[in-house]
């Protein structure tokens, strides 16, 4: 029997940037850390997805629910190796700053109301099929029904859905009542 393939944060990113999003979105980005970040969870936490990964990214309770250290540091793995673009972007509200401000060890956006949208480039689509390869079509399919279900979804719809599916990533949150509605 071989050994399972080493599926770890960075590839849970590339695997979730790959995956058909349907018409909702554009295959190949995903707008938004904080959207990232709650996709990966929400692939770790609530797929088959999870029975794959050899790498947890540990997300614990923190400001704004559910935070990884390891997505950011992913990112920036990713981005060094050119496997993605990594881009700040003006923004229409500030809802994408809620974590990269109060980030451990991360600077914040360059301007307010930014947000940074990821890509996957040339590299990155053929590290993308290459990992399909090697995973377990379960996982692969995981990872396409997540992006096609919470596609299109406005990011305070998605953070409120985490919120309300893993309310034990909220203790800490200091936005949960503006995100849940409650006085």
């Amino acid at each position: 029997m071989s050994e399972p393939t080493e599926f770890e944060v960075d590839d849970a990113i590339v695997l979730l940037l790959g995956s058909d999003p349907g018409p909702a979105e554009r295959r190949g980005e995903i707008r938004g850390i904080t959207r990232l970040e709650k996709l990966v969870f929400l692939l770790e936490h609530e797929t088959e997805a999870q029975r794959s990964m050899t790498e947890s990214a540990d997300f614990e309770a923190y400001n704004f629910g559910p935070f990884s250290q390891k997505v950011y540091q992913a990112v920036d793995v990713l981005r060094s190796g050119g496997l993605i673009k990594d881009t700040a972007e003006s923004s229409a509200s500030n809802e994408d700053q809620y974590e990269v401000s109060m980030a451990v060890g991360n600077d914040a956006a360059p301007v307010p109301y930014s947000t940074r949208d990821f890509a996957l480039t040339p590299l990155g689509r053929e590290y993308y099929d290459a990992l399909v390869r090697d995973l377990p079509a379960g996982t692969v399919r995981a990872a396409e029904s997540l992006r096609k279900r919470f596609a299109g979804w406005p990011l305070r719809r998605l953070i409120r859905y985490v919120y309300q599916q893993h309310d034990e990533y909220t203790t800490k949150s200091v936005i949960r009542d503006d995100i849940l509605g409650r006085p």
